[in-house]
């Protein structure tokens, strides 16, 4: 990717999927990926490198661990009041929709011939082209 300064925070960045105009500071790239996913894109992860910025740095500060160690750190109670009963949760029971069950996939003709417990017909017939005459293939 080729990377040209448009100014101190923002780049023009040509290659990959499409051409992109990188802003570092606020975060944004045109294709919308580090927008919306607060990872640096490779637009933005090639406009950094130009830069001589480290990748981490341009990760959003939630994806670090202290924002993931402060989330876990006190303790959650119900609200003052609240009865909370003592129960074991199960998952809800699934029923089977009506009607006979579809088959994951596809047997080929040798499958289920050796299902059967025979040779495959198939094996030794020569087949023909009802249009041309010719063997080795057919019509379809």
């Amino acid at each position: 990717m080729t990377v040209q300064p448009i100014d101190v925070w923002r780049f023009f960045v040509k290659g990959g999927k499409m051409d992109c105009v990188v802003y570092l500071e606020h975060g944004k790239c045109d294709c919308g990926v580090y927008a919306v996913e607060k990872i640096p894109c490779s637009h933005a992860i090639a406009a950094g490198a130009s830069v001589g910025l480290h990748i981490s740095t341009l990760v959003c500060p939630m994806y670090s661990k202290d924002f993931l160690f402060a989330g876990y750190s006190e303790n959650i109670y119900p609200c003052v009041g609240q009865q909370v009963e003592e129960r074991t949760c199960f998952p809800p029971e699934v029923k089977r929709g009506p009607g006979r069950r579809k088959k994951s996939r596809w047997q080929s003709w040798l499958e289920l011939s050796r299902m059967r417990g025979r040779k495959p017909w198939k094996q030794h017939r020569v087949y023909k082209c009802s249009k041309c005459k010719e063997t080795g293939h057919t019509k379809p």
